[in-house]
Parts: structure tokens; sequence; C-alpha cells
């Protein structure tokens, strides 16, 4: 039987201990009027009701709540229930936690980091709502308590993952969840009731929980930081600011966590934790009830510590301070230990101060303050934008970075201190780093590269500290022409550098602590050629499940290394990077296109762009591959009707399971698709370099010409996190701009299906006939190519190959260029390859490695003719 609405009797026969002390007031409307939820609480106080305005909304990386969905708050933590309306991110069923953040003074950003928090009914089964109540608004004084009422639905991203409407089985289970908030407390309480209406069946209850990576490290019982690791097993499973902006935390009441199959079955998608129980049998009528908390708060030590009180437990009260130099460190983290065992996390204040409950008998305390090693050159507090934020939430995250506001305190350069039995009173000690001052003369920006003269001198656990990125002490990224970065006190190499179109500047310098060691940078320009930009096809930050980075620190990041054309290319995404390029001061400097990654896991990856963002749409209009199954010339179709005509589709690292042409088992040794229905025509750009590989997806693209494709070739970074190729791996485009503030979406369309790009991975190639520009035309006769290379001095190219449809034909050592003799008896297409054997130091790590796009040479002018049949369909 299909339940259409659960009434408030079945409600609470199925265990719901919450008395009826509501207004009534629903998802419909219906009841008096609600309470205000932009009031701000004191103690004492809570408050629950549906949001009517933006103003009790509050910001993140994730923020994603609107009109319609309901607040439930008091004077210290604040949740978002999603109403009944469809959501963004990847499940739209409503009745689920979607935001979450302390309460914040007026004025500071908030720190939501949930994208999505969902009630599993069993395994792939999340919670369809049909009915959300307002069952105790709070306002008696006693706690405030949301109900949703719903039944079990397939989670569609897992039956769209794998195509399949069978994954999930068709079982009937009504569901009642009730979250409930005491006045004062960082807890969430979630009590959920199932009550099975199918055939026995083993369930696994839990929740599903996709949270926002990029701007968070995850903290387990027991381990500490996970280094990726995604096992929920244990008590609780948290996540705290990558700089210490604000924790949160999922509890089990009763039973530890147990992990499933979902993490694994969708973690091409991204990071998803699914805090479950184990599998429990339920027959018809068979009810089954568990508690959980979500909590966020100040640190983890805070969140644990009410857990603790909440059920009783007996603990050691324990705190201290921390110090460096005499003075007091704020914003460095303490591990509690219970022998090698993490039992939880405090920060020090702007006293070093901090305190924690703990359970074990001999507890012991290490504090850190070493940091990421990531410094970002943005003001103090700068919030984080978020694509779905609402209209009055956006506008002063977005003034935040240029103003700042208020933020967290988060050390770095400290180094690590010595464990020490923790005590009421315990003295922690930490070394005062010195300050990096570097300049850049231009005023512009630039990326700071800290290496260690001579290795690193400090062992630490990577549980407690984060690795050094890359292997250097830290990356600094400037961004208006100068940056003071806390180092610790040692012997390091400094780079200072814009990527491949600039000459670095390397120096060796002493810091000391507490002192301030300068350092002054003129980057001589060193690549420019006329009428090209710079672009990176591919790169994700927060929007995407499995980004490292924040939107800004991504827009930074990217000009920092030279890039003059950012995409935001997120998965199923589309978000609107542009209205941050002026408050972060990059606009003269740095363009970004709209973009989206399609990517259907079985159809392989696609970035659609240039698109425009749909305001009131999920996702902003990205297409919903999960919500239904389809060949892919169908759905390459569905791309273009969504972006038009104008759009362009660009199939992401081609090769492999994620790539179109791998998926659908494209032969070149034959010539054949294996899978047609999983295979389109209908692309118009293909990367043959993606963060530094470029063997597979090359060889297709050669293949692809010589077989009548007229596709563009990209070199992308396809860069997640702070890294990742972003700078080394560029699309040279003749757009016929020198500035990227001067580039349109009709200018950047029109020279990418002109076809004539250049994917580099170090070296601009200048590939002319006649003093014209070649690539991607075709030519007549028996034309001269002539090829000039263009690198900064630390990118040595010393072979140009010439490929004659996709066999080599003249090799050439130079580091300069050269001119081939184009003699063709029959049509033919020729590429310029370029590769140097010494790694691009002190810049970047790989070796030079560049191609131009094929010149198609028609030798009786009477239309080219590829030199190798049409792809066969079918094997």
């Amino acid at each position: 039987m299909k339940l259409t609405h659960l009434t408030l009797p079945l409600a609470i026969a199925c265990g719901s201990s919450s008395p009826d002390k509501s207004s009534g007031y629903d998802h419909t409307g219906s009841g008096p009027p609600p309470l205000d939820v932009t009031e701000r609480l004191g103690e004492g106080e809570v408050r629950a009701g549906p949001v009517v305005d933006g103003g009790g909304l509050f910001g993140g990386v994730s923020a994603e709540a609107r009109e319609g969905d309901f607040k439930i708050y008091n004077a210290q933590a604040q949740f978002i229930v999603q109403g009944m309306r469809d959501g963004d991110y990847y499940e739209a069923v409503g009745g689920g936690v979607i935001d979450a953040d302390m309460v914040r003074p007026e004025g500071v950003p908030g720190r939501d980091v949930v994208d999505e928090l969902g009630v599993m009914a069993g395994f792939g089964r999340l919670v369809q709502p049909t009915s959300i109540t307002v069952v105790a608004d709070g306002s008696d004084g006693e706690a405030a308590v949301v109900r949703v009422e719903g039944v079990g639905t397939p989670m569609t991203l897992l039956t769209g993952a794998l195509e399949s409407d069978t994954i999930v089985p068709d079982l009937s289970v009504a569901v009642v969840t009730e979250y409930t908030l005491a006045p004062d407390s960082y807890h969430l309480e979630a009590v959920t009731t199932l009550t099975w209406q199918d055939v026995l069946t083993d369930v696994q209850a839990g929740d599903i929980v996709m949270a926002g990576m990029e701007a968070v490290d995850t903290i387990l019982p027991g381990r500490g930081l996970s280094g990726g690791e995604r096992d929920a097993t244990g008590e609780w499973m948290g996540v705290v600011g990558r700089e210490n902006q604000v924790a949160m935390a999922v509890f089990s009441d009763d039973i530890p966590f147990s992990t499933g199959a979902v993490e694994t079955l969708l973690s091409e998608i991204g990071p998803v934790l699914a805090p479950l129980r184990v599998s429990e049998p339920l027959d018809t009528g068979d009810t089954l009830t568990y508690r959980r908390t979500f909590a966020v708060g100040p640190d983890l030590a805070a969140l644990t510590a009410e857990w603790h009180t909440l059920h009783g437990r007996a603990t050691t009260a324990v705190g201290g301070t921390v110090t460096a130099g005499g003075e007091p460190v704020a914003g460095a983290r303490v591990h509690l230990m219970d022998g090698d065992d993490l039992e939880t996390v405090a920060f020090t204040d702007a006293s070093g101060r901090w305190s924690a409950e703990v359970t074990a008998s001999a507890p012991l305390a290490i504090a850190t303050g070493r940091g990421h090693g990531e410094w970002v050159d943005l003001p103090p507090g700068a919030g984080w934008v978020a694509p779905y934020a609402h209209p009055d939430v956006a506008g002063p995250v977005l003034d935040t970075l240029a103003s700042g506001s208020e933020g967290s305190a988060f050390a770095e350069g400290y180094g690590v201190s010595e464990a020490v039995a923790a005590t009421a009173d315990t003295a922690l000690s930490l070394t005062p780093p010195g300050t990096l001052a570097v300049t850049v003369a231009d005023g512009g920006p630039a990326m700071v590269r800290v290496d260690f003269a001579a290795g690193d001198p400090v062992t630490a656990d990577r549980a407690r500290v984060p690795g050094r990125p890359g292997g250097a002490v830290l990356f600094g990224y400037v961004r208006d022409g100068d940056l003071e970065l806390p180092v610790e006190p040692g012997e390091y190499t400094v780079t200072v550098h814009r990527g491949l179109r600039f000459e670095p500047v390397q120096e060796s310098v002493t810091v000391t602590s507490g002192e301030t060691t300068s350092l002054s940078a003129d980057l001589a320009l060193a690549v420019d050629p006329e009428g090209f930009l710079a672009l990176d096809p591919h790169s994700h930050a927060s929007p995407s499940g499995d980004g490292e980075i924040v939107m800004s620190h991504r827009l930074l990041t990217m000009a920092a290394n030279g890039v003059q054309v950012h995409f935001g290319t997120d998965h199923d995404h589309v978000a609107d990077y542009r209205p941050l390029l002026a408050p972060l001061g990059l606009d003269d400097v740095l363009a970004s296109v709209v973009a989206n990654e399609a990517s259907p896991v079985l159809r392989g990856h696609t970035n659609v762009y240039p698109v425009s963002p749909i305001a009131g749409v999920p996702n902003a209009g990205a297409p919903r591959w999960w919500t239904g199954f389809v060949d892919t010339e169908t759905w390459y179709a569905d791309l273009r009707a969504w972006a038009g005509p104008d759009a362009l589709i660009q199939l992401n690292h081609p090769a492999g399971s994620s790539g179109m042409l791998g998926v659908a088992d494209y032969d070149i040794a034959s010539g054949t698709v294996g899978k047609p229905s999983h295979f389109s025509e209908g692309f118009d750009a293909i990367e043959v370099l993606n963060d530094g590989e470029h063997g597979e997806f090359f060889a297709l693209y050669l293949d692809l010409i010589s077989r009548g494709y007229s596709t563009v070739p990209t070199g992308v970074s396809d860069a997640h996190g702070y890294r990742n190729g972003v700078g080394e791996n560029l699309t040279w485009l003749p757009v016929g701009l020198d500035s990227p503030a001067d580039l349109t979406d009709a200018a950047l369309v029109a020279a990418m299906r002109a076809g004539g790009t250049c994917a580099s991975r170090g070296p601009f190639l200048d590939v002319r006939v006649d003093g014209d520009w070649a690539p991607g035309t075709t030519v007549t006769g028996s034309p001269a190519l002539d090829v000039a290379i263009t690198a900064a001095s630390f990118v040595q190219v010393d072979t140009l190959v010439l490929l004659e449809n996709g066999v080599e034909v003249d090799r050439v050592a130079t580091s300069t260029g050269t001119s081939f003799e184009l003699d063709p008896s029959v049509d033919a297409h020729y590429v310029v390859v370029a590769s140097g054997s010494t790694p691009m130091a002190p810049v970047y790590d790989q070796t030079p490695w560049a191609m131009c796009a094929a010149v198609k040479v028609d030798v009786a002018g009477d239309g080219w003719t590829p030199p190798l049949p049409a792809l066969g369909m079918g094997g």
C-alpha cells in the first residue's frame, strides 16, 4: 500500500515521544501564524518555525536554505530542515538537515558545511516527506521540535549512478523523524521510527551525509585526522573547519556506527559518509526506533563534553594554556589522547586557553599549531561563498571577501608540542614562528613556495598534523602584491612565481623566531603571445562534492599561477564565480566562465560551457542525469538543448572509467566502438592533457582526427585542491584579445569553434603557415610549417616531433623551433609536439610537453579527406 500521508496518531504510535504542544504549523501553512525565526535568542530560549524571509538564514560553503524550510535554533546553534521542495545538490527530497552552524555575532558570515544529511531507511532508501510539522515551537521555554513524516523512496543518486531501477528493492516503509533542540544545547536530537510494511528484510538504517569537505578536516574518534579514509565506525564522526571556523559531528545514541556499501558505490561522485547502524531483520508491522544527534559548536571538545553529560558519563575536566615564547597562542588545536587513541580536540581562545571533558583515566594532551601550509591572501574572517545561498546571505558574504569580518583564530607556523599529562591546568608550549614578508613588484597575484633547505626536521603524527603541501613547508597565494607568512624558524628556499608566463624569483632565507624576513620579487613577463589567453577549461572547488578548496581560494590559486581564464566546471552544478572577481580584486587579471561538468557514472564526464545559471531552479539548472536513464546520444542532445546552441561539449579525461570514449569501449586498433549506446558524436572538444597526463588522451585525439572528427584539443588541470596541476596545464587560445577582462562568451565560443588551440604543460608553440596561425586550419599544396618555441627559462624544451596522421615522420633537437616541409602525396593532418627531459623546477615538478591542434593539408584543394575510415559501431 502506498502511503500519501501519515496522521499524527500514527506518528505517535510509531514511537514519537514528544507531547503535542504545537501551534499546528506545518508545511501547508495551516495553523496560527508562526514565530519569528529571525530574532536573536538569549540564554534559555529556543525556537522552531518556518523560514518566511532571508533574515533568519546564515551562510557557509554549503548554505542553501530558502523560504518554506524550517529553522530550529537557540542561542548557541541553528539548523535548517529542508521543507517540501526540491533541494540543491544530489538528493532533492526534503525533510533532512541541509544547513547547520553556530549562532554568530551580527555581521559575521556563517560557516555551514552540510551539503546533504538525510535519513536512510535501509539500503539506498531515503525518506520522501509527506508532512513537516512544528510540534513544539519552544515559546513555552521547553525544547523545540520539528516532525517529519514520510515514506521510503529510492536514493536516485544511487539508482542513477548504476542506471538501475532494481538496485533498491521496491519495499514499503513508513518513517517518522523528530528533530528536537533544547535551550542552550549544541546537539539537535534526531529520533527516527521505521514502521516496516513489507516482507521480512534485513534493514540497515542510518543517515547519508555529504559535507563540504573542501572547507573542513575530518576527525574520527581513535584515529584523529582521517587522511581521506571514511570509515565511520565509532560513536561519533566529526569535521572541523580547516582554520577552526566550526566543529560539527554526528553522534550515535546507543550503538557504534557501522559502515555500508553506499560509500563505495558513490565514491566516484564525491566523499560520502554513511553513519549506519548494524542491519536488523524487520517484518510487516515491526518498528525500529533509533536516536542520534547532529551537533555544531566552537570545537569538538564542546560537542563531546555535552554528549557525555547527556549520557550521564563520568568525566574529568581538563584544560590549560598553550603559549609560545611566553605569549598565548590563539587557534591552536589541543588533541586529548587516551593512550594512542584520540578522544577529542579543543581549540584555544584569544588568551590561549582551552578546556575539555574526557573519560580517559590518564589523558594526554598534544598541542599543534603547524597548520596546513596553505596560506591564502584574504582579509581575516572572509566568508565562504556558496553557489546557492539565499540572496540576503550571498551579498554580505561577498562583501567580506574585500573587507573581512570577525574570524576564528588558527595557529600557523608554531609546530607541535610534546605530549604531556592533561590536568586542570596543563601547560603546553609551542615555538613562535617568524614572519616571511613577500612583496611582488607589480602589485599583482603570485605564488610563494617555501621549501625546507635540508628536509623537514619534524616527524609529525599525520593523525594530528596535516602533511606538508607537496612536500614543501607552505604555499602562499598573494592576491595584491604583499603577503606576510608565518613560518617555523629554520633555513628555507623561497620561490616566488606566477606560472608558466613569467620568470620566477628564488632566494635562500633564514627565518628567525619572532622576527621578519623580507623578500621582494620582480616577476618578468616571459611568454606573451599577442591575441592569446591562457585558459584552464576544467577545475573544481566547493560546489563539487569532491572539491577540496572553496570558491574564492580557487580563483586566487588560478590568478597566482598565471591562468587568465578560469572555468567553473563543478560536478553537476552551475556555479557562477564571476561575482567574486571584483571583491577579490582579480577582475583585471582573471576571467571566469560559467560551466558544468555533467558526471554520469556510466556515461563519462563532460564539460558544458558557457552556460547561464537559472535562478530558483535546483543546482541552478544543471541537468540531473541521475533521475533518468538514456543512451549517450540522447544525453548529449539533452545537454545541448539545455545549454543552448552556442555551448560547447568537452570530453573530459576521455579514456578510462570516467571518460566517454573509455566507457564506450573505443578501440583505436580496430577503429570500433564496442558499446554504441554509450557513444555520441555530439562533442566539440577533447582533453589531450589532464593534470600532466596525456598518453591515452592524445592518442584518442589523433585517431578521431584521422577518422574525420573535427574536435578541439584542450589542456586542463582538473584541479580539485590547491595544486593538482593549476597553472602547469593550460590551453592557449587565439581570441584576438590580450586582456581577460575583455573576454566575452561569444568571443570564447568563436575562438574555440575555430579549433586553433595549443595544449601545454610548459611552452607556448607558435605554429604558422605563411605567417598565419595554422593549428585548426586546412591548407593546400606543400606548405612549410614554421614552429617557434617560447618559454620561461625554467621550461627547457629539447625536442620537436612532427606527426603525420598520428605517426612520427620527423624529429628535431631544438629549444627554439624549426621549420617542417609538408609534402604529402595525399591528404593528411600534422601535429607538432614539443617535449623536454628536465623537470620545470623550481616552479613545477613535471617535464615540459605541448601540442597544437592538427593542421590539415588538402593536397589538391578539392576538400580534405581523412586518412582512416569512419568508426565502426558494435565491435
